[in-house]
């Protein structure tokens, strides 16, 4: 791979780290391979779908009444804390995750992701650099004001000659997806070069461009930070000879709605009015496409019906490529009596053939078949069982055909269907419907059913693999000055699971969020890794992944090392592993203050809290010799407390549910304390597992030296206790939901003999927190009732752990 411009930005970062490291296949002296990671220049992930285009949408949205006084309301009302309109949109976002991973090109008609902030740069406009020879293009198709170059173009080149620069001004650090508008043509690359450039390094992502355009194609979502340190290249290094780039139109996250309607604008996001905004929004700063390449009624809430089949016809370039290379999947759920649940898949033909696609009942009963089956065998893993309704997976009504998948629209271009997930009406499939457990395995049955649908139209062309579950139990440590160890338990495999991994990729960031281009490991037994050349002075956070034929795993939990070898002076380990949808966020849908759960994990429980830890020690006592571990690897043994100075342990929400501490992490705390070791627990509800639910009452009190007074202290705040160890700190606060996630329902407990009270909450619920010095031999123990990654802003959570390590002598 060429990369003549990328190595250049990237030196002085990552891989000026890395520079004297050899490649996976070097041995260490415990026989672990040597990983050449990070790496600058990563690819979006090649899988099983790549070469696919895949349309989505979620269906419904905030919707103006245009043709009367303006105003807007959801289509479909709340009930069951859940709203149809912003449920189909979360499901989508689960699914677009797997296509992604799949390889697949993804081409939204509603945004991807949630992130309300936007930066959209024209190819005309400052923050847009071109290097190399460019010409102004002149299509009749192109996003921009009337007048205005319509786009630039380059000649395509087996190396790089030529790049466009786009750099956004990010307002506010965070995750953004990011969207290419490029118009299609007969003379585009197929492999349209797109280099995201982040904190990480740079993510490689290709699209066909003779096959799709005239509007946004999904390119991932990634973390920038603030400011002008990121951006997009597009590069004329190609495969495509005699082909043309073209460079338009990038945008970075979504926004906020913006257009009125004649009762002003909706005050929501983009994300939940309804995909009609979205397309109209793009096609109202384009020229050259018309009213009725998405719509022919001029009232919205009719409109919404069949935008999407229309636009996705309208973006899809027929004349190259076949059906069997592109698809249209929507997510709704469903209503009627209150008894009805399960999943359907929807059809058209039944009064009227012409208005099915080609394959469409095989569409439909490979993605709704998939999503039954796979979620009936995992019954007795979610809240409910889930309703089996045998091989009766399909609708196809008799009173009606359904627009958004109508054939009359879409002209034999893709197979297209509506995957009701299940019922609204229903209690027990809207509790279902708002947890992430349930949604993700939804978006994971339905892209294996897409699997089975291509297979089956190409002729088993597509490979039958399936992308791997993710792995478990990572832990990482460091036992020289630039070396550290990462290891990690295989993905199981099951019918709905995912096939085995043939190997892995680890990779590696020096922030935590913004993640290099990952080191491959190969082989399937290959579960560990040693790196080497790294800074022992800079902590750095990995994650890993599995891979094979079908793509990539979602990655695991993120650990953290310091790499500079000697004394083990902090562990921390995350036992922070459940969510469900009792941790949504809520989202206020009207003026009555009404809320419904969103299902986003990344609010609920993003699994890389050791991030909030390992900086805040870092800050407070740097060169602390600090490693992380998942809690998996301290019940199985992979990780042995007794060989750390102190831990810090994170359970977060973790409850009665999942144990805070089972039985086994209990006998091995009791045995690190007891030898002597130290040790910080956080969370919010671990008083109310062990001793009020009696999961380990014995522990809670004689071991952590605290007892369970109150499940909710009602408090975001807390101050130091006379006479503790936080005594002349100012006033601390803990997240609400505004940074990390709401944490909420915080314990109250009181200290045990031998231990005394630490913090206590500012409306004077009672105590916070507990101290217990150690004696006899035995480590000293902090008790904290809320989660201490939760403490903001960062200067107070460092000052709040340098307390902690000063109390524990951590620098021992």
């Amino acid at each position: 791979m060429t990369r003549t411009f990328a190595a250049a930005i990237f030196a002085g970062t990552l891989a000026s780290l890395f520079a004297s490291q050899g490649n996976s296949n070097d041995k260490a002296d415990d026989g672990r391979p040597f990983a050449p990671g990070p790496v600058a220049v990563g690819t979006q992930p090649k899988g099983g779908l790549s070469g696919k285009i895949v349309y989505t949408h979620g269906g419904h949205g905030y919707t103006a009444e245009n043709k009367g006084d303006g105003h807007w309301s959801w289509q479909r009302g709340p009930g069951h804390q859940m709203i149809e309109d912003l449920g189909n949109y979360d499901q989508m976002a689960f699914l677009v995750d797997y296509l992604f991973r799949a390889g697949a090109t993804i081409v939204p008609q509603r945004p991807v992701g949630h992130q309300t902030n936007e930066v959209i740069l024209d190819n005309t406009d400052d923050d847009v650099k071109f290097v190399g020879e460019w010409e102004d293009g002149s299509g009749p198709i192109y996003f921009g004001k009337a007048g205005s170059v319509p786009y630039r173009q380059a000649h395509t080149s087996k190396d790089e000659t030529a790049y466009a620069r786009y750099t956004p001004k990010i307002p506010e650090a965070g995750f953004y997806p990011v969207y290419a508008w490029t118009s299609s043509g007969g003379d585009r690359a197929t492999d349209q070069l797109y280099r995201v450039h982040h904190p990480g390094g740079d993510t490689e992502v290709t699209v066909n461009h003779r096959r799709v355009g005239n509007g946004p194609v999904y390119l991932g979502t990634y973390y920038f930070d603030e400011g002008r340190g990121g951006y997009v290249d597009i590069s004329n290094r190609s495969e495509s000879a005699d082909s043309v780039v073209v460079a338009d139109m990038i945008r970075f996250g979504n926004g906020m709605g913006d257009i009125d309607r004649g009762g002003g604008v909706s005050g929501f996001s983009r994300e939940d009015e309804a995909g009609l905004y979205w397309v109209m929004w793009h096609v109202n700063h384009a020229q050259g496409i018309a009213e009725s390449d998405y719509r022919v009624t001029d009232i919205d809430r009719q409109a919404t019906i069949s935008l999407s089949p229309r636009y996705a016809a309208f973006m899809n370039r027929e004349a190259d490529g076949r059906l069997k290379d592109r698809v249209f999947v929507s997510f709704h759920s469903n209503a009627g009596s209150g008894k009805a649940r399960g999943v359907l898949g929807l059809l058209n033909g039944n009064n009227d053939p012409t208005t099915a696609t080609p394959n469409q009942l095989l569409l439909a009963k490979s993605l709704a078949q998939k999503v039954n089956d796979d979620l009936v065998a995992q019954n007795g893993k979610f809240e409910h069982d889930w309703h089996d309704h045998g091989d009766k997976t399909t609708l196809d009504r008799d009173d009606i055909e359904f627009g958004e998948i109508n054939n009359k629209y879409i002209n034999n271009e893709f197979d297209a269907t509506i995957v009701e997930a299940a019922f609204h009406d229903n209690s027990e499939d809207a509790q279902l419907m708002r947890d992430p457990k349930v949604r993700d395995a939804v978006a994971r049955a339905t892209y294996q059913g897409l699997l089975t649908y291509f297979r089956t139209v190409d002729n088993n062309t597509t490979p039958a693999v399936r992308l791997p579950s993710a792995v478990t139990g990572l832990h990482v440590e460091s036992n020289g000055a630039g070396l550290a160890t990462i290891s990690w338990v295989a993905p199981a495999t099951n019918s709905y699971l995912g096939d085995a991994a043939t190997g892995y990729r680890i990779y590696g960031s020096t922030n935590g969020y913004g993640f290099d281009g990952g080191t491959a490991i190969e082989g399937e037994k290959s579960t560990s890794a040693n790196l080497k050349s790294l800074d022992p002075k800079q902590v750095y956070y990995f994650k890993v992944v599995a891979v094979n034929e079908g793509g990539e795993s979602a990655p695991s939990e993120v650990v953290a090392v310091l790499p500079s070898g000697g004394a083990k002076q902090v562990l921390v380990v995350n036992g922070f592993d459940w969510i469900d949808r009792t941790m949504d966020p809520k989202q206020p849908v009207g003026k009555n203050g009404n809320t419904v759960d969103r299902v986003r994990p990344q609010q609920s429980n993003s699994r890389d809290y050791v991030i909030q830890v390992a900086t805040a020690v870092e800050a407070a006592a740097p060169d602390t010799h600090v490693e992380s571990s998942s809690n998996e690897a301290v019940i199985s043994g992979a990780v042995d407390l007794s060989k750390y100075h102190s831990v810090v342990w994170i359970l977060g929400q973790e409850s009665s549910k999942n144990r805070t501490f089972d039985e086994t992490e209990q006998k091995k705390v009791e045995a690190y304390i007891a030898g002597g070791g130290n040790l910080l627990v956080s969370g919010t509800e671990i008083g109310w597992d062990l001793d009020h639910e009696d999961h380990g009452r014995e522990f809670f009190q004689k071991t952590l030296k605290a007892r369970f007074a109150a499940d909710d202290a009602d408090a975001h705040e807390v101050n130091g206790a006379p006479d503790s160890i936080f005594a002349d700190l100012p006033k601390a606060k803990f997240d609400d939901g505004t940074e990390f996630y709401d944490a909420a329902y915080p314990d109250v407990i009181t200290p045990e003999d031998g231990a005394k009270v630490a913090f206590i909450y500012a409306n004077a619920a009672g105590a916070a927190g507990i101290q217990a010095a150690g004696s006899g031999g035995r480590g000293s123990v902090v008790v904290l009732g809320f989660p201490f990654e939760t403490i903001t802003p960062v200067a107070d959570r460092a000052a709040v752990i340098k307390r902690v390590l000063d109390f524990f002598d951590a620098k021992k």
